[in-house]
């Protein structure tokens, strides 16, 4: 029999093969898959991210219908930084977000893009109408770009696309991805890795310097490449791509600083100078009553910086496992969200790039996806909880759901590292080369 041209996910496992019964049960041995080439994979994964996200447009639809006002959007659980930002900054006014007296605590990237949608929204002001608009037009973007991560992960992993679903169908997607601008660097990412693979290093270097203005973590994924990159033989390539991130980073930051003002280094400022926030272990002793000043907080997060690049520069050249680029960048992301000084909800989106490429099985997907919604609904009510301590959760109990969020990332992470053979296969076809063989018994 003609070996098939891909991995098909309902033949191997068994969540996948019980949700296919809904679509006619599992594909049959005789089938003959691939036939229609990865243009039909890649139709039906967009369709299912399509899916994903019309689900999350219907989860916030009390705040689409009434408008994004305190405390309705915690209780209902439909906070979205898009239409919150709109009516609070200059956005309103279609000006950078950065321009008003409060100013903006958002990254530059994602100030750059609420202001292009607030730019082509066709209604300005701060009535729910235009909260709508602002919200509604998001959500298209967001479907454009979860459609281009996907061709991205596809073209990653041609003889295994089906396993990019892990990106465009997580349940976490329902919740997380209209909250905030996080997709842009979603695709950034996933774009970064496949330029890697194609050997484009200042490419893929340039593409991770410019999502790490959405959010810091893209930067593990730049060492985690950088350091296997130098234990495969391709120092120069690594090199390449550690001095493009930052020159595409400052050629968007540097021009925008000059142009805007001091208003882009908000983010930064408001980093260095606050406490603990929402979602981070550091903030649990101060929801018992034993709160941790800020300075304290900072010195533990550039500690669990330093720490997660030692880390992953030891298990880079460790000399047993040999672990690829994306094992490596998920340990060193579990180790800054431990020690992060506040680890945001749609924090869990970065985690999707890293699962699409292991070998991960959609039951540990779930687990960890329970774990993080649940942390989703939590943190409204506590947020809630000064406004309302009757329905609104203490801290105390929200603490518990903070610990339980991080054994699902690390239950999660550990199954990333000790996936099977099939995943070392493929992340050699996104992130490796033929000077890292495979491992005596891994094929």
């Amino acid at each position: 029999m003609r070996r098939p041209p891909y991995v098909v996910p309902s033949r191997h496992d068994p969540v996948v093969a019980t949700a296919a019964s809904v679509i006619g049960g599992p594909v049959g041995r005789y089938a003959r898959v691939g036939a229609r080439g990865l243009a039909a994979v890649a139709a039906a994964l967009i369709a299912l991210a399509g899916v994903a996200l019309a689900l999350g447009v219907f989860q916030k639809g009390h705040c689409l219908a009434k408008g994004w006002a305190n405390p309705d959007q915690f209780w209902r659980a439909c906070y979205s930084d898009l239409p919150v930002m709109h009516v609070t900054t200059a956005l309103a006014d279609r000006e950078l977000p950065y321009a008003s007296v409060a100013g903006s605590d958002q990254p530059l990237l994602s100030g750059l893009v609420m202001w292009l949608i607030a730019r082509i929204s066709p209604e300005a002001g701060t009535g729910v109408g235009a909260q709508q608009w602002v919200f509604a037009t998001w959500a298209a973007l967001a479907l454009v770009l979860l459609a281009t991560a996907v061709l991205a992960g596809i073209a990653l992993l041609q003889q295994d696309p089906w396993h990019i679903a892990h990106l465009a169908a997580s349940p976490v997607l329902v919740v997380l991805a209209l909250i905030s601008t996080d997709l842009v660097g979603i695709v950034l990412v996933m774009w970064a890795l496949w330029a890697w693979s194609r050997h484009h290093p200042a490419a893929a270097g340039a593409l991770l310097g410019l999502a790490f203005l959405v959010r810091p973590y893209p930067l593990l994924i730049l060492v985690a490449l950088v350091l296997v990159g130098w234990r495969q033989g391709r120092e120069r390539q690594a090199a390449t791509a550690l001095v493009a991130a930052p020159l595409a980073a400052l050629a968007l930051f540097v021009p925008a600083l000059l142009l805007i003002g001091d208003g882009v280094l908000e983010a930064a400022r408001n980093w260095w100078t606050v406490g603990p926030g929402y979602g981070a272990p550091a903030l649990i002793p101060q929801l018992h009553g034993m709160g941790i000043s800020a300075p304290v907080a900072t010195a533990i997060a550039v500690a669990g910086w330093v720490l997660a690049v030692g880390v992953g520069a030891w298990l880079a050249f460790r000399a047993v496992s040999r672990p690829d680029a994306v094992q490596v960048a998920a340990v060193m992301l579990l180790i800054v969200v431990i020690t992060a000084k506040s680890v945001s909800v749609q924090s869990g989106l970065w985690l999707l790039p890293l699962l699409a490429l292991s070998a991960v099985r959609w039951r540990d997907h779930l687990i960890w996806a329970a774990t993080e919604i649940l942390h989703f609904e939590m943190t409204w009510l506590h947020i809630g909880f000064g406004s309302d301590p009757g329905k609104g959760l203490p801290g105390s109990t929200y603490s518990l759901f903070i610990l339980l969020r991080v054994a699902g990332w690390a239950w999660l992470v550990w199954q990333i590292w000790s996936s099977p053979a099939r995943h070392r296969t493929a992340e050699e076809r996104a992130t490796s080369t033929s000077a890292d063989p495979v491992p005596a018994g891994a094929s």
